[in-house]
């Protein structure tokens, strides 16, 4: 590189010279001709030689100037570059060694323009990201993502920003849709309440612009909690309401107040509205004046309601007798109040123990059926049924057997509870249940000899009839076990005979012997089978022993049980079955 610069030199120096020597050979010439004297020649040459190295060191002097620029140039952009690298994080840029300043500072300067371009973008894509997030967080009164300001963002920060302003826009959208309903919400529980908005925040949820109302956390929760209090009212007056026409349905039916009346005041008083409420209330004051006017009429309503209560509650007569207002004829205001007082205990009394007597009236229902199918068992006409129906009653009864025990002990086992937690016996009849049971029992057996006396004497009162009068011959077909019949049916088919017109050797069997075989072996007592209460019309030593059964459970253990299939049917009907 420096012998190349010599070369250029001396190459340049030999064509300045050869230039030179031209010129001051043409300007000799010009000397010559207009006849300068030596001595000005001199002077001129001296000016010439001046002017040269004048314009020499101009022009060096012009070329250091440039250097000089151009140097400042590289630092200044080397400055630049290491500013912006640092506040675009970026590494800082290291030149070759041997460059020119030219080269260098055409490289600084590329560098930094290329920096300066990437830090306004960034720039910009921040403020857009900036605005964009700065509504997010008005609406959402929440902190923006924090960048320190008058710095150039990363790429890093400013993918957080995005992200930041995503996570922003997803908690906006779902806060507006929380806010919608729960408006749609407050806006009909206003109207079902009758209610204008009151507050000013109020009024922002209802009345302003959906878009302008600031979604912040406490103003969700205050939404919340507008609504929540807004609903509790409407529940309260619900609640209120229902109460309300409770009060006023037990008075028209104490006062018995006509349908038409009851139907018309309903049509136009439905929902729980303020103005609904109050027609209720006036409703019942006008009642409660009627019944003062009627109190006559009002306790003898709760006198049949009280005693649709002591059935409910299974009230003895001793118990019923305890109330003793119930049999006064005085009829006061504070006979009044007083049985006003009893139903309230009464249902009181049932409310605590629902559960235990709602088992006893199961146990109750069984048993009247119980008595019902034993009733149908001495019915004749039972007999007569074709379409399968006995067969329907005897799996019904065969259920009544078997679920009676049952819940016989439920009611046991529930009441044994009560009374380990209360500490109080249970009643029922004013008796405790087992003891009941027994009664029950005891009762229907007594009134089964009745019946089984009143039979013996009808009979013999019969025949004594007979004996007075003479015997009469019997109007209606006697029945008796089922047996072979000794003629053939009429409308039986006549036997067909063998080729050889002799009759087969064996008969066919008659038609209903497999049916009579069945209920031969149904009339066999069976040990195995369920109770059933026709064996109780027994021997005198089986009554006395089910007068000792206390439960089901103890009679079913007591007595050899069988079936109450048919025991009986006529020839006719043994046939035709």
């Amino acid at each position: 590189m420096a012998t190349s610069s010599k070369s250029n030199a001396e190459t340049m120096a030999n064509e300045l010279a050869h230039s030179l020597e031209a010129t001051m050979g043409r300007l000799q010439n010009i000397w010559d001709e207009i006849g300068i004297m030596e001595e000005q020649r001199k002077d001129r040459r001296k000016v010439v030689l001046h002017h040269l190295q004048a314009l020499l060191e101009e022009m060096v002097a012009e070329e250091e100037n440039l250097r000089t620029r151009l140097l400042q140039s590289v630092e200044d952009c080397g400055k630049e570059l290491l500013k912006i690298s640092k506040e675009l994080h970026v590494p800082v840029y290291e030149p070759e060694e041997g460059l020119t300043i030219l080269t260098l500072e055409k490289e600084l300067r590329t560098r930094v323009d290329t920096l300066s371009k990437e830090k306004h973008d960034r720039m910009k894509q921040l403020s857009s990201l900036k605005e964009k997030e700065q509504q997010l967080c008005d609406t959402l009164c929440t902190t923006p993502f924090y960048i320190a300001p008058d710095t150039v963002p990363s790429n890093d920060q400013l993918a957080k920003l995005r992200q930041h302003i995503s996570t922003l826009q997803t908690e906006k959208n779902t806060r507006q849709e929380v806010f919608l309903e729960t408006k749609r919400k407050i806006i009909t529980y206003l109207d079902d309440l009758d209610l204008t908005p009151n507050s000013s925040f109020e009024r922002d949820v209802v009345c302003e612009d959906e878009e302008s109302f600031v979604l912040s956390s406490d103003n969700m929760a205050a939404l919340q909690t507008l609504c929540a209090e807004l609903e509790k009212k409407q529940n309260d007056l619900i609640a209120m309401a229902s109460d309300l026409r409770i009060q006023v349905t037990t008075l028209w039916d104490r006062l018995m107040i006509e349908q038409s009346e009851r139907e018309a005041f309903n049509r136009d008083n439905q929902g729980f509205k303020p103005r609904v409420l109050k027609a209720l209330r006036e409703e019942i004051e006008r009642c409660r004046e009627l019944k003062l006017q009627n109190i006559r009429r009002y306790v003898e309503g709760l006198r049949a309601e009280i005693t649709q209560l002591w059935n409910k509650c299974y009230f003895s007569q001793e118990q019923r007798n305890q109330f003793t207002e119930f049999f006064s004829d005085d009829f006061t205001e504070d006979l009044l109040e007083i049985h006003d007082q009893q139903v309230a205990r009464l249902k009181q009394y049932y409310d605590n123990n629902r559960d235990i007597l709602k088992f006893v009236e199961k146990w109750e229902d069984l048993w009247k059926k119980m008595l019902e199918f034993e009733r149908r068992a001495n019915d004749p006409s039972r007999y007569n049924n074709r379409g399968g129906g006995l067969l329907q009653e005897e799996k019904e009864r065969k259920k009544v057997h078997k679920l009676l025990p049952k819940v016989e002990e439920e009611v046991s086992r529930a009441i044994r509870e009560y009374e380990q937690k209360t500490g109080q016996p249970f009643l029922v009849d004013g008796c405790p249940f087992l003891d009941y049971v027994t009664a029950q029992w005891n009762k229907h057996n007594e009134e089964k000899e009745q019946e089984k006396h009143r039979r013996h004497l009808a009979k013999a009162k019969q025949l004594e009839e007979e004996q007075k009068n003479g015997s009469k011959p019997a109007t209606t077909p006697k029945r008796r076990f089922l047996t072979t019949p000794t003629k053939t049916p009429t409308k039986r088919k006549k036997t067909p005979k063998t080729p050889g017109g002799r009759l087969p050797k064996s008969r066919p069997p008659l038609p209903g012997s497999g049916l009579r075989k069945a209920l031969a072996e149904r009339n066999t007592p069976d040990r195995t089978h369920g109770f059933s209460m026709s064996t109780l019309s027994g021997s005198s030593g089986t009554n006395a022993s089910l007068m000792s059964c206390g439960t089901y459970s103890e009679f079913s253990r007591e007595v050899p049980c069988r079936s109450s299939a048919i025991s009986v049917i006529p020839d006719e009907e043994a046939v035709h079955l």
